[in-house]
C-alpha cells in the first residue's frame, strides 16, 4: 500500500523536473521529497525518475503514473470544490 500524498509529491517533481523547486512549491524539505519518492517507487516496485543533466525525468513507468496521478488530483480537487461549494445548514 502507498500513501496517497506521495502522488502529490510525485507530480510536483514531475512538473518541476527538480527536487528543490518541487520542495519549495510544496513547503517541505528536499530530503522529504527524496524520501517520499523512494517510498512511492518501493510501493509500485518501479523506478519513476531518471536523472539526466541534473533534471529528474520520468521513466516510461513514471509517465504512465503521471496520467493516473493527474486523474486522482483532478478528482480530489473536484470533490473539494463540490463539497466546499455547498452551504452549511
Amino acid at each position: 500500500m502507498f500513501d496517497w500524498d506521495d502522488l502529490r509529491i510525485f507530480l510536483a517533481v514531475a512538473r518541476a523536473r527538480k527536487v528543490a523547486p518541487a520542495a519549495r512549491a510544496l513547503g517541505v524539505d528536499a530530503t522529504t521529497i527524496a524520501r517520499r519518492i523512494a517510498r512511492l517507487e518501493a510501493a509500485v516496485r518501479a523506478a519513476l525518475f531518471e536523472t539526466i543533466g541534473g533534471e529528474r525525468r520520468p521513466t516510461a513507468r513514471g509517465e504512465a503514473l503521471i496520467a493516473h496521478a493527474e486523474a486522482i488530483e483532478s478528482a480530489a480537487l473536484a470533490a473539494v470544490g463540490e463539497v466546499g461549494g455547498e452551504s452549511s445548514s
